[in-house]
């Protein structure tokens, strides 16, 4: 469980009151992992289980959300995301990290596959993905895909390039995303985990075109059939497809919001060279070469739109365009990141 233990005894000392949250839907297996690796440390441990909340980004129950602010960290290992919700900013905002593995891993998926990558590298790619595949003065973005994906926005201003790792630094220390990315995302502090992820939070109102969601998506999990949502102005008019589109549309009519069909609320490329396809956003937005497409809130990755949910999709060959020169071609890089 060496891939596991890492951001515990990095991240965690002796004494430390620890709060893991969990629910009755995820591997069990998991939390009693961390709870044994916790134990191990000799930190003050207690761990809440609770139903599963009705959809990602939605607060655990208010006495977890109470002890999340008398925590010294929260460790996430829920099936559903909530390292964005507002209990989590709120405790994030405190000084009090999240170390998060939530979204439904099992047990063994925690053993290979992203969580096995090279951390350090992935910050090498992800310096690499804003120098090379964007650029700092990147303007507009063009999608294409073989599913009939073909979409633009604007992301003038955008790119954050996340400086190359020093000859110090630890992958798997918790993160101040302002201060170590250099990202403007309010005041996370984290450690996400499998991770692998370029994240861009392209202008609001600016996306037109035709997004089809082919391989993961948040809730709905590994895709039967594509789903293409109808983007104007920045905002989902329409939902077709089969099964999955339906799923969507009822989903997003019980738990959204307005600002649920703000899209892109994030754009973002996978860098992990050792994801594979699990059939849940944690492990495949981060498959190398992938763009995943969000729903909903992107206050988190630097953007300025709130919502009751974020939901995430995923492209598996996307072909990038940025201001009209390709960079991505069906999911294979065409410059160099590795540095």
């Amino acid at each position: 469980m060496e891939h596991l233990r890492r951001p515990l005894v990095r991240n965690i000392k002796a004494g430390d009151k620890v709060l893991v949250l969990s629910d009755t839907a995820h591997d069990p297996r998991v939390w009693q992992a961390v709870m044994s690796i916790l134990q191990e440390i000799g930190a003050d441990t207690t761990v809440t289980l609770f139903e599963r909340r009705p959809a990602d980004y939605y607060d655990p129950p208010a006495a977890v959300c109470e002890a999340m602010m008398k925590s010294d960290a929260n460790i996430l290992i829920a099936s559903t995301g909530m390292l964005h919700c507002a209990a989590s900013l709120r405790s994030m905002e405190a000084g009090i990290p999240s170390i998060c593995l939530d979204g439904g891993m099992q047990l063994e998926w925690l053993q290979s596959g992203a969580i096995a990558d090279d951390m350090r590298q992935i910050a090498v790619r992800k310096h690499y993905v804003g120098e090379r595949v964007f650029g700092a003065g990147a303007k507009t973005c063009r999608v294409t895909s073989r599913y009939g994906t073909d979409f633009t926005y604007s992301v003038d201003g955008q790119i954050w390039i996340p400086p190359l790792p020093k000859p110090d630094y630890d992958p798997y220390k918790i993160i101040n995303f302002q201060k170590d990315e250099n990202r403007p995302a309010g005041k996370l502090y984290y450690y996400l985990y499998p991770t692998g992820e370029f994240n861009v939070a392209p202008h609001e109102g600016t996306a037109e075109g035709k997004l089809v969601i082919d391989l993961t998506m948040h809730h709905l999990g590994r895709l039967s059939t594509p789903i293409e949502l109808t983007v104007r102005k920045g905002r989902v008019v329409q939902i077709d497809g089969g099964a999955d589109a339906r799923i969507l549309r009822d989903f997003l009519e019980a738990y959204g919001d307005e600002n649920a069909y703000m899209c892109p609320a994030e754009a973002s490329v996978g860098v992990n060279a050792k994801a594979v396809i699990r059939g849940i956003q944690r492990e495949d937005k981060n498959i190398m070469g992938t763009m995943h497409f969000g729903l909903g809130t992107n206050v988190d990755v630097g953007g300025s739109i709130f919502s009751k949910i974020h939901m995430d999709g995923v492209i598996l060959h996307p072909t990038l365009y940025v201001d009209g020169v390709k960079r991505i071609e069906d999911g294979r890089f065409l410059v160099d990141i590795e540095g």
